[in-house]
């Protein structure tokens, strides 16, 4: 089987999930093709694919407004191809159900038919820092349910996520997000502890940050992915707005111990646990059909 997995990753953790994917993929001799959507040249023919992928970060129960103008953009497949979604998010909540909505219906009209979707849990880059704890458990838990997502995908059963009603039109009042990320991006600013790395200019996925006349300038296409200020190496980068929900440095997925939530312990608790028991019910059933 040849699969083409389209992703846009913000600070990491959809890249993760991708990169897990094309492993289990080649460890089971299929072709598992990557492309990263803020690369603008698109060099594949997706009719020579079996499947298409989209994989995202949910931003405001939505796909950032990156991927959906990369969707427009694809090319209307021959024939019709089976679209699989994978995307990221920090809580377990059935309203992350709604963000494929939009990019699911353009698809649609280019001939990609959506057959399965997968949301992984991985630790926020906004709103508040998970521990590196709670960071492995949720890495662990999506190492674990990525083959057993694979298998399923290749095997051909179907798996969709719960819609919610007015799920279409909830969607469409959270977008609003693409509008309002650019115009808080505007307000960005850089501490005068800056080291002047410009690892914020490099890395933008959209090219809104550069440099003029010595000093930092926000443009208006900023996605709140939070590259710039998860990964800034002294913290110097302000996020408008959002400043009190602002997370810096990435995480070790290497620690399974001690605390899980420390501070933020009861934040969406029975969600989370509810999470957990699901994906460790679904990887001991798998476990059991493989003795």
């Amino acid at each position: 089987m040849k699969l083409l997995i389209c992703y846009f990753s913000g600070t990491g953790n959809t890249k993760k999930i991708v990169d897990q994917y094309v492993e289990e993929g080649v460890r089971q001799n299929h072709q598992v093709d990557t492309h990263k959507i803020e690369v603008k040249e698109f060099p594949y023919d997706v009719n020579s694919y079996d499947m298409l992928g989209i994989a995202y970060p949910i931003h405001a129960f939505n796909a950032p407004s990156n991927v959906v103008d990369f969707v427009k953009k694809l090319p209307k497949s021959k024939e019709k191809k089976k679209l699989f979604i994978l995307k990221s998010s920090g809580e377990p909540l059935s309203i992350n159900n709604i963000s494929s909505y939009k990019i699911i219906k353009i698809l649609k009209r280019k001939n990609y038919i959506l057959t399965n979707e997968y949301h992984y849990v991985m630790p926020y880059n906004m709103i508040f820092r998970h521990s590196d704890a709670m960071a492995y458990r949720m890495w662990n838990t999506a190492k674990q349910l990525i083959p057993i997502h694979l298998n399923e995908l290749l095997s051909g059963k179907i798996v969709k996520l719960k819609h919610i009603f007015m799920g279409h039109f909830l969607a469409w009042i959270f977008r609003i997000e693409h509008w309002g990320g650019r115009f808080n991006g505007k307000k960005y600013k850089v501490r005068k502890n800056c080291i002047n790395c410009q690892k914020c200019i490099r890395d933008c996925p959209t090219q809104n940050i550069s440099l003029k006349d010595g000093k930092f300038v926000f443009g208006k296409n900023c996605l709140m992915c939070t590259r710039c200020s998860f990964l800034c190496p002294v913290d110097a980068i302000k996020i408008g707005w959002f400043e009190g929900w602002k997370v810096n440095g990435a995480y070790d997925f290497n620690h399974p111990e001690g605390t899980y939530q420390k501070s933020h312990k009861n934040y969406c608790k029975r969600s989370y646990k509810k999470y957990f028991a699901r994906s460790e019910q679904k990887i001991l059933e798998n476990k059991e059909t493989q003795i």
